[in-house]
Order: C-alpha cells, then structure tokens, then sequence
C-alpha cells in the first residue's frame, strides 16, 4: 500500500484539494494537477480578460474562429449537455450573469452593479446556435448571447484531473473543487454533504469507494440587487432564476460534469418533479435534494453509489 498524500490550491474562485495513495514516489503528481487547474482556468474563464473564453464571446455571431482544444472540448461537452436538457441547462447565460452583477469571481465580488433588467436581453437557444468543425477545432455561435461555462467547468476539469492521474498508475484518491469530487480507488471514504441552513454542519454522511459528485446550492452563491435576492443558478428556458422550493441538490453520477449539470436543473424544478425528470433523463445518477421546508428526498438510485448513509 502507497502512502496518502494531499495538495491544496485555489483555482477557478474556489479550493481544490487532492488527496491520492501514491505508489511510486517519483510521480510529480503535484506539479501536473496544479499545472492543468491553472492552465484550464486562463483558457475557460469568463472573469479574465485574456482567456480563450473571452475572446470567443467577444467575436461577432456568425463568425468562424478556431479556439483553443481544451475549450473546443469542454463547450462540445456543455452544448451536448444543452441540448439533452432542452436547455434547463443553459452555456449561453453569460450575457444574463452580467447583467444581474454577476462581473468576477464570486469570492472577489465587492459590490454589485444595478440590475438592468432588460426582457429582450435573453433568447432561448436552439440546437442550431453553434456550429462545430472538429477537424479545425473551430466554431461559428449563432448567437449573440455570451458564453458561461463555470459550474460544467469545474466539473469538466476535475473529470479531466482525474484521468490524468490515473493515467500516471495512480489508483484512489479524491479531487475536491469546491465540492465538485471525484472519488476512486477500493477504500470506502466518508463524505458529508453540507447542511445548507447550518454553517459547518453537515445533513447527511456517506461513505463512498467510486464515483463522481456535485452539489448546487441556491443560498451560497446569492446577493441583493434592487433589494431583491438573486442567485448564479439560472433557468436556461427562461433566462431567470427558477422558482423552486429546491434549496440545494447533490447529484452522483459517473462524471462530475454530468452531476454538476443535473445538479443545477435540480434546483429550478419542483423537488418531486425534479426527481421524476433525473429518473427518464439520467436513470443511473441518483440525487439527494434538500428543500426549504427541511425535508430530504433521496432516490433509491444512490444505492449504486454509496456504501451506507448516516442521516
């Protein structure tokens, strides 16, 4: 048996923290997980100037331009994700973002800019609102609407991280970004899902040997504009935030990217309702959703993932 080692960096407006049984003590293990973090963020950031991503939402629509491959990717990955959710899930809300005071990194956010709320800002995007060339790595966006890839992002990256050390023989450990984990290796670990009413708390417990999960969360990540609370959870068919009595939802699925998406249609839809669309759309995922009434639904589905749960 390897020996336990940890990494901890802050990356994509949040912490990261590795923790992986290391078997060949020559593995630079470090130096290419912080160096793939840091890489992925100045390519897929909306919040800096000089990313990828900002200069493909600054081109004009209908233009062709040939982007960097990790962002070809990832985009690939969210519009496919788009159009499986008929667009509940939604990468073209960056203009949205903006416009409600959403400008930087949340952990940077001093103050907000007055809401301007404009009903023509936002038009429900389609199937055909971008066009890909895979031999070129390049795309036409059909559509005026900027592009906001944080919550796929992050859980792109961290499957992506995953991978690559595995691809080094490392086989268990845990990727953390805040709170979008990749978890893998024979060793049952506890996890706690945090309770969103009680800071440091925790509502449930679970141990887990494989698996990927994310939590969505509507109070976090929330502010005030116009004396009214709004959050970076937004409804790709209406281009609002969603009215739902879903607080906070936690998804196991098979890839972070996939519980990062179904983690955030959680949180528009009816909690019930919610529950009923995972079990047509992604039947081997499970859920735990925690509503505003304090009540805790869990899908029988999280039998495949986790080894046993404390409540």
């Amino acid at each position: 048996m390897g020996e336990e080692q940890s990494l901890s960096m802050n990356g994509m407006g949040t912490a990261i923290n590795v923790r992986v049984i290391e078997y060949k003590r020559s593995l630079n293990w470090k130096l290419l997980v912080q160096t793939w973090f840091t890489t992925f963020e100045k390519i897929c950031s909306r919040f800096l100037d000089d990313s990828e991503l900002t200069k493909l939402n600054q081109v004009p629509a209908e233009t062709v331009i040939q982007i960097h491959p990790i962002l070809y990717d990832v985009l690939q990955t969210a519009f496919e994700y788009a159009v499986k959710t008929e667009f509940y899930f939604n990468p073209f809300v960056g203009t949205i973002m903006k416009n409600i005071g959403y400008t930087q990194s949340f952990h940077k956010q001093h103050f907000l800019p007055e809401h301007k709320e404009n009903i023509d800002l936002f038009r429900v995007p389609s199937a055909n609102s971008l066009s890909f060339f895979p031999a070129l790595k390049a795309v036409i966006k059909h559509t005026t609407e900027e592009i906001d890839l944080g919550g796929i992002g992050k859980g792109w990256s961290v499957d992506k991280a995953y991978h690559l050390l595995r691809d080094l023989g490392i086989n268990a450990g845990v990727i953390d970004a805040g709170g979008d984990m990749f978890i893998w290796g024979d060793a049952g670990r506890k996890i706690g899902v945090a309770n969103p009413f009680a800071e440091n708390e925790d509502i449930a417990q679970f141990f887990i040997s494989s698996g990927a999960i994310a939590t969505s969360n509507v109070l976090y990540r929330s502010w005030k504009v116009n004396g009214d609370t709004v959050h970076h959870i937004i409804n790709g068919q209406t281009g609002k935030n969603p009215v739902s009595d879903v607080v906070q939802a936690t998804v196991f699925a098979e890839c972070v990217s996939e519980a990062e998406v179904i983690a955030k249609v959680l949180c528009m839809l009816p909690s019930r309702q919610g529950v009923q669309w995972l079990k047509e759309k992604f039947p081997q995922s499970a859920c735990m959703i925690v509503t505003e009434s304090r009540e805790l639904l869990i899908t029988p589905s999280i039998s495949r993932y986790i080894e046993r749960l404390a409540i």
